[in-house]
């Protein structure tokens, strides 16, 4: 039996061990990540800068006309503790008690508000939908354009998103679906206006679904890192261990997942143990905005929006990821191999801001630019704007494609030398040390089982097994087997604490919500 012990602290896999209740002087000074990276062209910055302006002067007009001949719907009004089934959700007094039933009633560009309370779809199914997901081909599958508001108190008469909670948080149902499917298409060749998708104000929590190992410190399998986290590992759909198990789920779903196009926001939003991305979007023509999102123990990456154009159109989508905040983004396995990116520069989409985001704590890398469009003057012509960001933690802050096996992992500090990111690329630094309410802000337990972090590996190989006398029988070749046991992975974070996270850090992450 070899048995081999990897510690993974700060950096993850190769950085020297570091406490998180130590000094947060002492802590930041551990964060340093060593990498490579090329001048940035000034020539090729000068021609993106001018098409930037172009870019955003054009759909900036188009915004504006498209908005121009939008009519404003009406509102509906949702509460599951005052709403009633049969009521028609016209006034608060008349509201009703099912968000599906809202969205099934509402008519393109209507407004939908939401009390507190958990909304887990019709008869409790788990899940929202607003269109197909997959393949829509009639138009009811396309969806609609409408926008949906939640963080209202049962009354109407007060909206906070951080007191007047309101999650689709699914507790003991068997899904295949995104927590909440939003399709907002127009059949290709429609030349009429398009309208607005909101989504603000909701929570997005699979931890009370998800599978996890039963939290034990004392058996290793477990994946338990301390007396103060929740539960053991997560488990993959297919895992069995030999050890007590919570949980229901049976398979990856998306927590939001949406095909939209026009004007589309996504705020004040908390995505957390969501264990197949916290946002995957497809983006047809028009601008998308991701700001003030709390993002915290995702898995496989926290926000990923594709361009789902024509090459001819890609000059027509834009992407504002601003005032977020993302933190312990999880690898597709326990082993680490692959995925676990917090935000990911896609394909389809001529312009990309990303700006005044915390990023911390994510186990592949904060920021990934490693897709290319199809040829060489599509990719000549994107911008990709990466600037005015915090980093701690990360495994990598910027992972960059390489020409070789490997990647190549860039510090915040010289984000600046990444000829891929640019025209904008300026004020990405560490997180100062003097932020210290925000990491107090973050469940302590959690962040400690983080920095402390290690995976165990052993290899056996028994040459009398019956299998290897088999394969030796018949020629095959002899087997052997591994296990990987990591001391944290994707385990539940307090749901709760992710909305003390916003408004720590005055002009980066995700500030209190208005």
């Amino acid at each position: 039996m070899k048995r081999v012990s990897i510690l993974l602290a700060a950096a993850l896999m190769l950085l020297s061990l570091q406490p998180a209740s130590a000094q947060l002087n002492s802590l930041l000074r551990s964060l340093g990540n060593k990498a490579t990276g090329a001048l940035q062209n000034e020539a090729r910055k000068g021609i993106q800068q001018g098409a930037q302006h172009l870019n955003q002067e054009k759909a900036s007009a188009a915004q504006a006309e498209a908005a121009s001949r939008v009519v404003a719907g009406k509102t509906l009004y949702v509460s599951i503790s005052t709403g009633s089934a049969r009521a028609d959700g016209l006034s608060p007094s008349t509201a009703m008690k099912d968000l599906q039933k809202a969205i099934a009633a509402a008519e393109e560009n209507d407004q939908i508000l939401v009390a507190e309370g958990n909304y887990l779809g019709s008869m409790d199914r788990g899940y929202i939908e607003c269109g197909k997901f997959g393949s829509a081909t009639q138009a009811s599958e396309m969806g609609k354009f409408i926008s949906i508001y939640g963080g209202y108190s049962p009354d109407f008469s007060e909206r906070d998103v951080i007191k007047h909670v309101t999650k689709i948080q699914p507790y003991d149902q068997k899904f295949i679906a995104p927590l909440f499917n939003f399709n907002a298409r127009r059949p290709y060749g429609y030349a009429g206006p398009v309208g607005n998708v909101v989504v603000d104000g909701f929570v997005f929590d699979l931890g009370e679904n998800n599978r996890y190992c039963v939290a034990n410190v004392d058996l290793e399998i477990t994946g338990t890192p301390n007396e103060g986290v929740l539960t053991g590992r997560f488990l993959e759909p297919d895992a069995s261990p030999q050890c007590p198990i919570v949980g229901f789920s049976s398979g990856d779903e998306y927590a939001l997942h949406m095909d939209v196009e026009g004007n589309v926001r996504i705020s004040n939003c908390v995505f957390v143990n969501c264990r197949d991305y916290g946002i995957s979007a497809l983006m047809g023509k028009g601008h998308m905005e991701i700001c003030n999102n709390v993002f915290v123990a995702c898995r496989y990456a926290s926000c990923q929006v594709r361009g789902n154009v024509k090459d001819a159109d890609i000059d027509k989508v834009s992407l504002d990821f601003h005032h977020n905040t993302v933190l312990f983004t999880w690898t597709r396995t326990k082993g680490f191999e692959d995925m676990g990116q917090g935000f990911r520069f896609m394909n389809g989409i001529r312009t990309i801001d990303v700006h005044h985001n915390i990023f911390g704590c994510n186990s592949n890398c904060g920021v990934e630019r490693v897709y290319y469009e199809s040829n060489k003057q599509m990719e000549a012509a994107k911008i990709s704007n990466l600037y005015d960001n915090y980093f701690f933690a990360n495994r990598r802050d910027l992972e960059l494609a390489s020409m070789g096996a490997a990647t190549i992992s860039v510090p915040a500090a010289r984000i600046e030398e990444a000829e891929q990111i640019g025209p904008k690329y300026e004020g990405n630094k560490d997180l100062p040390a003097s932020e210290k309410a925000f990491i107090e802000a973050i469940d302590q337990p959690y962040l400690d089982g983080f920095m402390n972090l290690k995976i165990i590996r052993s290899q056996s190989y028994n040459a009398n097994s019956a299998a290897n006398q088999v394969n030796r029988l018949f020629g095959l070749n002899q087997q052997g087997s591994e296990i990987i046991r990591p001391s944290m992975y994707c385990n539940k974070y307090p749901w709760e604490k992710a909305s003390d996270l916003f408004g720590k850090v005055k002009g980066y992450g995700a500030q209190l919500p208005q």
